[in-house]
């Protein structure tokens, strides 16, 4: 007992000393290096288990991207879009008919059709030929939309590329609108067939 007394007593005197020298700063910073050691021991673990998780799920992204896209299923889908396209396309001797039916809608309409403009052209790609038609009418807003709903709903081969309004005064009831149309078609004698480049898979 009186053993274990002095060697509590000289460790205690030995602490005394050593905080006489060099004061309490060392063991405050001694603490705090320990906390700081062993804060690192419990966080450091995780960080790097996430860092894992996070490298994992980039090499799953790096292999997604670098995998070749499925282009025969891209050029496949792509033909038979063109192929739809095509079985929509008006035969050349409808286009007259369509252009009468037009205007016919217009007049049902109680729309007054000025002056209209023809302009032909032809869609290397899509091999088609257009007739783009762009005629002025006037009458009232309810009108001319149900005109352009009825030419889209009865004419599949018929684009609306571009509408234009224009009310000279907001008390009149009237309207002038710039209607401009496209009227796909099959030139006469031309084969289905599929557009420059594709491969029927």
């Amino acid at each position: 007992m009186n053993e274990f007394r002095l060697n509590s007593d000289r460790v205690r005197l030995a602490a005394d000393i050593w905080l006489h020298r060099h004061g309490p700063w060392w063991l405050l910073l001694a603490v705090l290096i320990l906390l700081l050691l062993a804060l690192a021991l419990l966080v450091i673990p995780g960080r790097q288990t996430e860092l894992a998780r996070q490298q994992a799920m980039l090499g799953d992204l790096q292999a997604r991207a670098s995998q070749p896209l499925p282009v025969a299923a891209a050029t496949s889908t792509s033909v038979d879009n063109y192929h739809r396209f095509r079985a929509t396309l008006a035969d050349e001797e409808q286009v007259l008919r369509t252009l009468q039916a037009i205007l016919d809608a217009a007049a049902s309409h109680q729309l007054i059709a000025t002056r209209a403009e023809y302009l032909r052209g032809r869609d290397a790609n899509a091999q088609a030929e257009t007739l783009q038609m762009t005629v002025p009418v006037k009458g009232r807003y309810t009108d001319v939309r149900q005109w352009v709903e009825e030419i889209l709903a009865t004419q599949a081969f018929v684009a609306v590329n571009e509408l234009g309004f224009k009310r000279e005064d907001i008390g009149v009831n009237q309207i002038e609108a710039k209607v401009r149309l496209t009227i796909w078609y099959r030139p006469a004698g031309s084969a289905g067939g599929t557009p420059t480049g594709y491969v029927d898979p």
